[in-house]
């Protein structure tokens, strides 16, 4: 959009401004050797459009047709639109570099003809960062002779074309891409003819996928930190570069830094690494990263601008001091305005590690049984079951009471006094008589309390007598039996039972928002390693993230950066210690990884919180980016990465002990499990997982509760007990003494009687 519209910025320009008119009007004269060539030349590119750089002070352009060695701008694109080219010319040095920029933003290939020695325009063009594979520069040098290599450098990753006028109607074009060593040498790569056929072959250059397929040995520079399981590193005397305080470095240190050469053992990037060198032909050389780290934005500067440099690996691709980084390298927004990234070798997800669910107390484990929502339905059943049962029973009795008087009935307002009826008409009348109430129709005594006491030892499963013997009684208690036998002991046992053969955990900490919860109530810490992805994702993600993020930060008030650790490995050995609530956020197969190293079951995997890609980084606008696409994706389409994985996964496990091989093996169970939930294997959890799961024998360590409970139990008696005579204010010195003297008088009994039997006894031998 934004060329577009400098298109037509420029195009108003050419309308209203009179000098345009003048180096654009077109007067016939003959055509020149140049502008047929030059029209030849671009054609063989077939560019989509063409930008021409004219510059007033250039020696290149006149407008004297009897000049042979210049070139008349007018009959040039004259010519170029009988081509039904696009094209746009630019006699301003700054538009034209904002042009170049617009299209690059837009990924758009652009190809730029100018005419301008090349020396002048290299530099800038570099310090502007618009040397690019997507943007070709073609320079009409006009000599005899390319310009001499101590002169002009076309570095990489800049496409330079420069072309000479070796003699009349004859021109050569050198390409600086045209051999993969990466040195700054142009080379001839076609020519063109005018008393022949023109242009020797086509297309004009030579492709990129042709130059890097084969880098011919070329050596290139990697930084690598140590970082399982994508990279094994030992460092020579644990030796750290001075870019340790690296934050606050600028780009011009890292070109005035030494950096050491550091030993890779192993890892799985090192294989992928291997296996592109020896299928593109090239050699490398591992170099310590800056810090360590993979890097991250730089802090702004004094004076408050922002600062778009990186540190770290990064930075040393960005200063265009190393030519691949790997790693587990993450995609960001941030990262990509830096450097650029190849297809993916890496389909990961972000995932955060804890400690494995702890046992629970089994102090309660006699409360366990049953959810913590069930309990209160439970307790007001067993609460209201009493007084419900008294109701039933009592509803009937009720009913019976309602008194009649015997000589008086009620017709309507009138009372017939039955008494008086009698004596006036003794034998024309005769008065059945009401039976009065039976004594057995009467409500027993205390029968709240015994309906009470009835169904709370009829749930606790204790001997118990009915309170009433009638029918409804009857129906009601059978009710309550099976309720109380078959629904809740039988249930609550077996779920006991279970408990105590394998004990209960903690609910684990698998998703962000029981994190967030478990940070802000048990003291949990979160840590993330520097200059990470993960902890761009933390920064700069939706609004948990960040969340997440201010509770790290609080999490020491003194130092607010006491979140990050050097590397995942770091903060699983945090984790290994125990000593505090911790979890490390980072990339699910590096968690994986080190996870098995430090034993499966002792942490607790994260579900997936979001999709994340690695891949290898390259330099802005590198020139061999599609060769390397088209190798990793015949890698992946040929399942060579997943095997890489897959191996190196397999080595570490052969350096583990028995124990630990066997915890990765039933992690790995269970990841496959979890991942394959559509699948009936995945509904219940691996059959060789549920036989190693240990099974404790029952102590009373775990019958704790029930003594916890009996002492509960115990002391509210007592205190019951306490009530009742503060209540009551009885004399308790009067009940002492009167225990007292009845003790007394029991062993004096005792006395008597064992005297009595001493005698009976000894008393024969004696006489």
């Amino acid at each position: 959009m934004q060329a577009r519209n400098c298109v037509v910025v420029l195009r108003l320009w050419l309308l209203l401004c009179p000098l345009a008119w003048a180096k654009l009007s077109y007067s016939p004269c003959n055509e020149s050797d140049v502008s047929i060539a030059l029209t030849q030349i671009i054609n063989g590119l077939k560019p989509r459009q063409l930008a021409i750089l004219a510059l007033p002070s250039s020696k290149l352009l006149s407008a004297d047709c009897d000049n042979a060695d210049t070139i008349q701008v007018d009959d040039f694109l004259q010519r170029l639109h009988r081509l039904y080219y696009k094209s746009v010319i630019f006699y301003d040095l700054e538009l034209f570099f904002e042009y170049i920029e617009a299209n690059l933003l837009g990924a758009i290939e652009c190809v730029n003809l100018i005419f301008h020695e090349p020396d002048e325009l290299s530099t800038r063009i570099q310090e502007r960062r618009l040397a690019h594979r997507l943007s070709l520069f073609i320079f009409y040098w006009g000599a005899r002779h390319p310009p001499n290599a101590t002169r002009v450098r076309f570095e990489e990753p800049m496409r330079a074309v420069v072309i000479t006028r070796p003699r009349r109607k004859a021109f050569r074009i050198y390409y600086n891409q045209a051999s993969p060593t990466g040195i700054s040498q142009l080379r001839l790569v076609n020519w063109y003819d005018g008393d022949n056929l023109g242009l020797q072959k086509t297309p004009l250059l030579p492709s990129a996928a042709t130059v890097y397929a084969n880098f011919e040995g070329r050596v290139f520079r990697v930084p690598v930190f140590h970082s399982p399981p994508w990279f094994w590193v030992s460092y020579n005397n644990d030796s750290s570069n001075g870019s340790n305080s690296g934050s606050e470095d600028t780009l011009d240190e890292f070109e005035n830094t030494e950096y050491n050469e550091v030993n890779v053992t192993g890892g799985r990037d090192h294989r992928l690494l291997l296996l592109l060198a020896q299928h593109m032909n090239f050699q490398f050389v591992y170099i310590e990263a800056p810090g360590r780290t993979q890097g991250s934005l730089r802090a702004p500067d004094y004076n408050g601008e922002a600062n778009d440099s990186f540190t770290g690996g990064i930075g040393l691709l960005q200063s265009g001091l190393a030519d691949f980084f790997l790693g587990d390298v993450g995609l960001s927004w941030e990262r990509r305005k830096a450097i650029e990234f190849s297809f993916f070798t890496l389909a990961d997800s972000g995932a955060f590690a804890t400690h494995a669910p702890r046992r629970l107390n089994e102090a309660l484990a006699v409360m366990r049984p049953f959810k913590l929502d069930i309990w209160p339905y439970l307790i007001l059943t067993i609460v209201f079951s009493g007084p419900i049962f008294y109701i039933i029973i009592a509803l009937p009795y009720k009913w019976r009471r309602r008194q009649v008087a015997l000589d008086v009935e009620q017709l309507g307002e009138l009372c017939i006094y039955m008494a008086y009826i009698k004596e006036i008409t003794p034998c024309v009348l005769r008065i059945r008589r009401t039976r009065p109430p039976h004594p057995t129709d009467e409500l027993p005594p205390r029968l709240l309390e015994r309906c009470i006491w009835f169904t709370l030892r009829l749930f606790l499963k204790q001997s118990c007598h009915e309170p009433c013997h009638d029918y409804r009684a009857k129906f009601l208690t059978i009710v309550y039996w099976v309720a109380a036998t078959y629904v809740l002991a039988d249930v609550y046992s077996a779920q006991l039972t279970s408990q105590f053969a394998r004990p209960a955990r903690e609910a684990p900490i698998n998703t962000l928002q029981r994190l967030q919860v478990a940070m802000q109530q048990d003291g949990y810490r979160l840590y993330v390693e520097k200059e990470s992805s993960s902890l761009e994702m933390l920064e700069n993600g939706t609004e948990l993230f960040r969340q997440l993020y201010a509770l790290m930060q609080q999490q020491q008030p003194d130092d607010h950066m006491a979140f990050l650790i050097d590397s995942v490995e770091a903060g699983i050995k945090l984790i290994a210690d125990g000593r505090e609530n911790k979890a490390v956020i980072g990339g699910r197969e590096t968690l994986y990884f080190n996870i098995q190293q430090y034993g499966a079951k002792n942490f607790q995997l994260s579900q997936k919180l979001y999709t994340r890609y690695s891949a290898v980084a390259v330099q802005i606008g590198c020139p061999f980016l599609d060769s390397l696409n088209d190798v990793l994706m015949h890698m992946f389409e040929g399942g060579i990465l997943d095997k890489m994985t897959t191996a190196e996964y397999e080595a570490q496990s052969r350096m583990m002990t028995k124990d630990q091989a066997q915890q990765s093996k039933e992690l790995a169970a269970s990841e496959n499990a979890n991942a394959n939930t559509k699948s009936s294997e995945a509904k219940s959890p691996p059959k060789h997982v549920q036989e190693n799961e240990m099974i404790s024998a029952l102590n009373l360590r775990m019958l704790q509760g029930a003594f916890i409970g009996l002492a509960v139990g115990s002391l509210t008696a007592a205190l019951t007990l306490l009530l009742e005579l503060f209540y009551r204010r009885l004399n308790l010195a009067q009940s002492l003494r009167r225990w007292r003297l009845r003790w007394l008088r029991r062993w004096r009994r005792l006395q008597r009687l064992l005297r009595q039997h001493t005698v009976r006894i000894f008393a024969p031998n004696l006489g």
